[in-house]
């Protein structure tokens, strides 16, 4: 009786504690939710439109943060920091999360790695690109299934909306949200561009294009009324044409139509093909092809995709990139390229326009780190890439992941500040909201269950005799 009495205490404070890191987690989860909500509705061209110098070189370093990514950060805090017992967020962590606690970690050397070697300019990408999107996960994966399908909805919704203005854009070939480019005028910047696009709510139509391909797959595991899963599937595609994105539209294509003939080879093969799943293919290869050549053919959606399907400007430019490997000297190679002799180089192998750049972040981030920092770089993304795959064990999640890294390949988005990673990271949270269904337990394995959880929750263990004599 004397040890009852001394241990109860104890585990009054442990379930007070536990109850209290649950809502610490929730509350955590809830400002994680609240940072992808301000990422998506306020871009980095909005922040200019204010009068918030953002994006350029130089000025106030606090303002060259994104106000989502202070939200990520208290997030983070909250988890990390504040629960019960003191420092047991940090511990869990690092044992719960090893790779992504390998992300964070290396993603700060290469930050102070590239501010030893090249200076502060760029650092900022780190922190606002990579850094960012790490602690998102941390502050949003302690949401409940609940939480996580909701961010889901929240995501659709701001997807159809920047979907909704971009139409509206093409139509009337003005953006909503001024374009802002280098120092170019919105006059310097008509003339420069040669095809018009919408982008929606985000600061670049290929950042548009490229959230609504990780939207279309987090979409597709998403439980729903099958004719709405359709119609915003479709209203997805009729999106990434508005958006001009042909990296995304044609990866989404493809990776789609690789695992359809993978689920159709695989049924045929076992003998267990859905009806289901083949009306629904059927369905879709009647009625969107001809839908998008009605669309592109009597409409300004999707003009640009259709009269740029060839080498183009962008392509060239993409070729000649890789030339400054050429020019480069040892200490280049082995510690990085300050941003004065990057712009430098660029002017003498062709790029010093203001609207042409290095067109490949990984060409970018080899060029701010060189080779040493560049191998500690690709270790850490390799990480994460993982870890966010091994959060939803769902070949959709996969498949948002390949074809995110692809698109992101063909663009410089990852070599600067972006929202890539943060979109990515909470298309995958809100995608392990809907774990895989388990068997169907049996009326006795149900009510053992029951009991078994029931009377850990009243610090009873449960015995081998208790649960034999157990009965419904």
């Amino acid at each position: 009786m004397r040890g009852l009495r001394t241990l109860a205490p104890v585990r009054l404070t442990d379930a007070r504690q536990s109850g209290g890191n649950q809502r610490m987690r929730r509350a955590a989860f809830t400002v994680g939710l609240l940072a992808v909500i301000v990422e998506y509705a306020i871009s980095g061209n909005t922040l200019e439109d204010l009068g918030i110098d953002y994006a350029s070189t130089g000025g106030n370093p606090l303002v060259k943060l994104h106000p989502g990514t202070y939200l990520i950060l208290i997030g983070a805090f909250m988890v990390l920091m504040l629960m019960r017992p003191a420092g047991s967020g940090l511990v869990r962590f690092f044992r719960a999360t090893p790779a992504l606690a390998s992300f964070v970690m290396l993603i700060l050397f290469c930050a102070f790695y590239s501010i030893a070697n090249v200076g502060f300019s760029g650092a900022a990408v780190y922190v606002e690109s990579y850094l960012a999107a790490g602690l998102l996960a941390v502050a949003l994966e302690t949401g409940t299934d609940r939480q996580k399908r909701t961010l889901g909805w929240w995501i659709i919704g701001f997807t159809v909306l920047s979907i909704i203005i971009s139409i509206g854009e093409s139509l009337t070939q003005t953006h909503l949200i001024a374009l802002h480019i280098a120092d170019l005028t919105q006059a310097q910047l008509a003339q420069e561009v040669e095809d018009f696009r919408g982008s929606g709510l985000f600061a670049h139509p290929l950042t548009a294009a490229l959230s609504t391909m990780m939207a279309t797959f987090m979409l597709l595991r998403m439980r729903m009324v099958p004719l709405l899963k359709a119609a915003l599937f479709t209203t997805f595609l009729v999106g990434l044409l508005s958006f001009g994105g042909r990296a995304a539209l044609g990866t989404t294509l493809l990776l789609l139509l690789i695992a359809v003939a993978v689920v159709m080879f695989r049924g045929i093969i076992s003998r267990n093909l859905s009806l289901g799943f083949v009306g629904t293919v059927a369905a879709a290869a009647l009625v969107l092809p001809p839908m998008m050549l009605l669309l592109i053919t009597s409409t300004d959606i999707g003009e640009r995709i259709l009269t740029h399907m060839y080498a183009d400007e962008s392509v060239a430019v993409r070729s000649i990139q890789w030339l400054v490997l050429n020019h480069l000297n040892l200490h280049d190679v082995l510690f990085g390229v300050p941003l004065e002799r990057l712009n430098s180089l660029k002017y003498q192998i062709g790029l010093g326009a203001e609207t042409t750049d290095i067109e490949n972040f990984w060409l970018l981030m080899f060029l701010n780190l060189g080779i040493m920092g560049f191998v500690v770089f690709l270790i850490a993304l390799g990480l994460f890439i993982v870890h966010l795959g091994r959060m939803t064990a769902h070949p959709l999640g996969w498949m948002l992941l390949i074809g995110s890294i692809i698109v992101d390949s063909t663009s410089n988005s990852l070599g600067r500040k972006s929202v890539d990673l943060i979109f990515m990271v909470a298309c995958m949270v809100a995608m392990s909201g809907y774990p895989r269904s388990a068997p169907a337990l049996s009326l006795r394995s149900r009510a053992v269950t029951t009991f078994r959880k029931t009377s850990e929750r009243l610090g009873v263990r449960p015995t081998h005799a208790n649960l034999a004599g157990f009965k419904p």
